[in-house]
């Protein structure tokens, strides 16, 4: 069976592969050059380049570089229930109008209020309908911006480093900086909508059948 992530992990090397040769061109010249960042994309991209052989590798590395319950902190910025199912009956169920309350409480009884309960519940009513188009979509989404997110801050911590040693202009290496730091926050938020919205596609599809 066809994992989740690699639906899209084109899209991951695509985005490593950008960062890189951004990274590379301001390495090179100091500042950034749209030619040479043109014409480094293009040796890079060639299918007989090196970087594309060992890109998916590169792509699972980064991806697998951190445990699970950091990247749920990176994305959702809490140490304790981090997850947004356990959020699913006490916040989350009143945010979407496409959710049935009332026939959702009738289908399993009353909300569970504890986090980590209401984390099992709502994963027991996801494994009843995984299958739905919808949830698929939606599941899908959360864990690219996820892998999105994650990769996005393993660039801060092994990017600038580099870049305030080896580069010498102080305002590229700010900016350099700022522009890592928006692409993470950018990222992370996206991540953290879509892992909500996949836990409220879960409940309003159970409320609904």
């Amino acid at each position: 069976m066809k994992r989740i992530k690699d639906s899209y992990q084109k899209q991951i090397i695509f985005f490593i592969s950008i960062n890189v040769i951004f990274f590379g061109t301001i390495s090179i010249k100091g500042i950034f050059n749209i030619d040479l960042f043109h014409l480094t994309a293009k040796e890079i991209c060639n299918p007989k380049s090196i970087f594309i052989t060992l890109s998916p590798i590169i792509a699972v590395v980064f991806s697998g570089l951190l445990s699970n319950k950091i990247k749920e902190i990176l994305v959702f910025w809490k140490i304790k229930n981090r997850l947004p199912g356990c959020r699913a009956f006490t916040i989350l169920v009143k945010e979407d109008c496409r959710i049935d309350i009332a026939k959702l409480k009738i289908k399993i009884g009353k909300f569970p209020k504890d986090p980590a309960e209401q984390n099992r519940k709502w994963y027991s009513l996801y494994k009843s309908v995984k299958g739905n188009d919808i949830v698929i979509g939606s599941h899908k989404d959360f864990l690219f911006t996820r892998d999105l997110c994650v990769i996005s801050f393993l660039f801060i911590l092994f990017l600038i480093p580099v870049a305030y040693i080896f580069w010498e202009i102080l305002y590229i290496k700010i900016y350099y900086t700022i522009f890592l730091i928006l692409q993470y926050t950018v990222t992370a938020i996206a991540a953290k909508n879509y892992g909500n919205r996949f836990v409220c596609n879960v409940l309003a599809i159970v409320s609904q059948e």
